[in-house]
């Protein structure tokens, strides 16, 4: 069995400009994290739309051994819907530099079939195996008064599409 290296907090921040297929009301978007062969979810953002806010903290264990695509992170954005769940968006992120640094936060693009969809915003803080270290958040990189905003409402032109 592989050793553990330590472990990776992924604070799943945000979304931006996220395609919304619904007309007449917002989609319920969640995130989704897929690395070493874990995933992990937020909780589903009822009316989240293009630009929803999680801010939800997700752990995920790191094994040494594991190769280079051991170290590719990918990440995803859905739409619940009633029925199914719809992939708005997808990325991939090598966290080789965020175990070595300790800390990574940006936004990760996302695409569909080489598509832009939109981005996903992380907080990475990885805190290597040893004694227990009392784990609690560091201070975000990104600025107090936009870290839990949404862009302001954007409305829509009186030109007619055709």
């Amino acid at each position: 069995m592989s050793r553990e290296l330590g472990t990776l907090v992924i604070v799943v921040l945000k979304a931006r400009n996220l395609p919304d297929k619904h007309s007449f009301y917002k989609q319920d978007v969640y995130a989704q994290v897929a690395l070493q062969g874990i995933t992990k979810k937020t909780p589903v953002e009822a009316k989240g739309g293009q630009h929803p806010v999680w801010d939800e903290e997700l752990r995920v264990p790191i094994y040494e051994g594991k190769g280079k695509d051991g170290m590719i992170m990918k990440v995803s954005c859905w739409s619940k819907e009633p029925r199914s769940e719809d992939l708005v968006g997808e990325g991939e992120l090598d966290i080789t530099e965020t175990l070595q640094t300790g800390e990574f936060d940006d936004w990760v693009p996302l695409g569909v079939n080489g598509v832009m969809r939109g981005d996903l915003y992380l907080e990475m803080t990885f805190y290597a195996a040893g004694p227990p270290p009392a784990l609690s958040r560091r201070p975000s990189k990104m600025n107090p008064s936009d870290r839990l905003s949404r862009p302001a409402s954007v409305t829509p032109s009186t030109s007619s599409q055709g």
